[in-house]
């Protein structure tokens, strides 16, 4: 459980490390002990959370991410990372940097990583969200504004987490457990340029907006989706 970013701003650094994620080297961090021989967690190891989340075409079109791969990109799509990857070794990882969209010749920018972490048991799934937690306000005490929001049903505890970091880059965060999974959310990305000096915006969404959203649609379709799949192996 290594992945709680403090992420560099540099384009090449952020790429190494997404393509550590997808290596076949083998995981290190605190993984879990690979569930035994629970049928949930056996079933959720060999899923590919991309194809799962639909590529994250809903968060595509929310945030008008207009291409994957790079900071200038158009279209494509996020990378799959595999259970056991470098990168957060206990999730099924679907990640990668994406472009905005240009303001005045400035490139808008950032990086979204969303993990579905399965465990053994119910238990072992609160512990995890508990260490995914300490971590996250780790990080949020680095930087300004924190705005941090309870999530409830259908899930059985969350949090979604925003806040300012280097360079007045908005980060968020969102954790949430349910049962014995854990889904959570990884992003940042540049401040909208058009807000600059009292104009317009440029972005297709605020911080507050997107992180309503995360709470109020996308995170209540993503427990419908994972437990449907579930339900099929228990």
């Amino acid at each position: 459980m290594k992945r709680f970013t403090k992420t560099a701003a540099a384009a090449g650094t952020a790429a190494l490390l997404l393509a550590a994620c997808n290596s076949a080297d083998e995981p290190s961090g605190e993984a879990t002990d690979g569930g035994g021989d629970d049928p949930v967690y056996a079933a959720m190891a060999s899923w590919n959370a991309c194809e799962v989340l639909g590529d994250l075409q809903p968060v595509t079109d929310y945030m008008g991410i207009v291409g994957w791969g790079a900071s200038t990109s158009e279209g494509g799509l996020p990378g799959n990372s595999e259970l056991g990857n470098t990168w957060d070794p206990d999730a099924l990882g679907c990640n990668g940097l994406f472009n905005l969209g240009d303001y005045e010749g400035y490139s808008m920018s950032g990086e979204f990583s969303v993990g579905i972490i399965p465990a053994e048991s119910e238990d072992a799934a609160a512990d995890l969200f508990t260490g995914r937690v300490s971590r996250i306000e780790s990080d949020a005490a680095e930087g300004q504004d924190l705005v941090q929001e309870e999530i409830g049903d259908p899930w059985d505890q969350g949090a979604a987490y925003s806040w300012v970091g280097d360079a007045d880059q908005p980060y968020t965060q969102v954790i949430a457990q349910d049962g014995q999974w854990v889904f959570h959310i990884d992003l940042y990305h540049s401040n909208d340029y058009g807000l600059r000096g009292g104009g317009d915006p440029a972005l297709a969404f605020t911080e507050d907006g997107l992180r309503q959203w995360f709470i109020e649609t996308y995170l209540p379709q993503v427990n419908q989706t994972v437990n449907e799949r579930i339900t099929e192996v228990q």
